[in-house]
């Protein structure tokens, strides 16, 4: 399904917002708002509303018909990758930050609440942010979409996600979902094909590969015609937002000659590892997965060789291994007028936290120990230093003192005190 933004004969399920938090966060709000379509009247389907207390990071993003932004005053130089600063900022502009996103987002069907965990603004604010669109009609029709850093971030920005973390797994299910962006899989993945990018070039990919993925899975749900019996429709989409736990969604395409019905070969193997690595994220335990969706487009004259019942019923057995415990497992097939590649679609939800947040707790425990050890260890310059001792010039005057330097002691202490000075260093002079 190439070229899905620049086509004017698609539709969209679902009208999204996304409540940008912190520079992360405000970073792909602002990318998916300001995807563009040739949809007629809707050439920017969604809107953003970017919250950050950094004024200069702000002005970074470019006026936009649908998107805002609100600087928390007072907070201007930015939380300095401190929760507890993020957090209070959001507090204290609660209210106009309220009556904003209800304003904005009052004709959106889901809310997606993005951050970066890791940093100060978007980390300590994101909880306050939840519960601030649970209190205001919101319960049903948000997400978080949160992102967890790499492992050369640094100690303080791992321990703040997983801080977090903390408190979302408790929550989890209370919460709509929550889709978990991996930079260190999308960094890794990049670097394999652009090594030689910059890390600006690598943030813009990023940015718009989220943006994307999310998309076009609101499209899939929306724009072609069933042709095996079963549609995964809009209504079917948002539930799937709405069901507690983390989602992933994969995406793989087959050029429409390289399949061979007869030969599971040459499709179901790529179709179990594509769900298996995700799109933004990886290292789940699907068995545990509450729901399934497939979704498969083709060229009408593809269609018809492909979506064949013993390839529909090997789809249908690969997500029943996959996920057994799901409730729901559609299999959607579709025809595409104006497709070449045959795109599968899957999105599975209800699931546990990643194993990339054991990486993290891991990270975090091995910095921990070194830290102990380089911080335990007695500083031999130090040492050193502490134990030199100056000898003091020997002086033939008379003394009373047993104290052969009680002399030199009474010369220091004299002239401390004819000088009035309170320099520590004044014995010196």
């Amino acid at each position: 399904m190439r070229n899905v933004l620049m086509r004017n004969d698609l539709s969209l399920s679902l009208k999204f917002g996304f409540l940008g938090l912190g520079m992360g966060g405000c970073s792909i709000a602002y990318e998916s708002a300001t995807i563009r379509t040739q949809i007629t009247n809707n050439h920017n389907p969604y809107t953003a509303l970017l919250i950050n207390t950094n004024e200069i990071d702000l002005r970074k993003f470019k006026e936009h018909s649908n998107v805002r932004k609100l600087q928390l005053t007072g907070f201007e130089k930015g939380a300095g990758r401190d929760i507890a600063i993020g957090e209070a900022a959001f507090k204290q502009h609660r209210e106009t930050i309220q009556r904003e996103a209800v304003e904005y987002f009052a004709d959106r069907d889901f809310v997606w609440v993005t951050g970066g965990l890791g940093g100060g603004t978007g980390t300590g604010s994101i909880l306050e942010a939840i519960r601030m669109l649970y209190a205001n009609g919101f319960k049903d029709r948000c997400g978080l979409m949160i992102t967890l850093p790499r492992d050369n971030e640094g100690s303080t920005v791992i321990e703040n996600a997983l801080d977090r973390l903390q408190m979302i797994a408790k929550a989890m299910n209370n919460l709509g979902c929550i889709l978990v962006v991996d930079n260190q899989k999308l960094y890794n993945d990049f670097i394999k094909e652009q090594s030689q990018a910059s890390i600006s070039e690598y943030l813009d990919y990023s940015n718009k590969y989220i943006a994307t993925a999310l998309h076009e899975i609101n499209v899939v749900t929306a724009s072609f015609n069933p042709i095996a019996g079963y549609h995964f429709d809009s209504s079917e989409l948002l539930n799937t937002f709405r069901t507690p736990g983390l989602i992933s969604i994969s995406k793989l395409e087959f050029a429409s000659n390289s399949i061979d019905t007869a030969n599971q070969s040459t499709f179901l193997p790529d179709f179990k590892r594509s769900i298996e690595r995700g799109t933004l994220s990886d290292g789940y335990n699907l068995a545990k997965s509450s729901r399934i969706a497939v979704s498969m487009v083709a060229h009408p004259n593809a269609a018809k060789r492909i979506f064949s019942m013993s390839f529909i019923n090997s789809i249908e057995t690969t997500i029943e291994g996959l996920s057994p415990m799901a409730k729901e497992k559609p299999v959607a097939a579709y025809e595409d007028p104006n497709g070449v590649d045959l795109s599968i679609y899957t999105i599975v939800a209800g699931l546990g936290l990643p194993n990339r947040v054991n990486q993290l707790v891991d990270k975090a425990k091995e910095a921990q120990e070194k830290a102990d050890d380089v911080f335990g260890q007695v500083d031999s310059t130090l040492s050193a230093l502490s134990g030199f001792t100056r000898k003091k010039p020997f002086e033939q005057s008379p003394s009373t003192s047993d104290d052969p330097f009680a002399a030199s002691s009474e010369v220091a202490s004299t002239k401390q005190s004819n000088d009035g000075d309170v320099d520590p260093f004044s014995i010196l002079k």
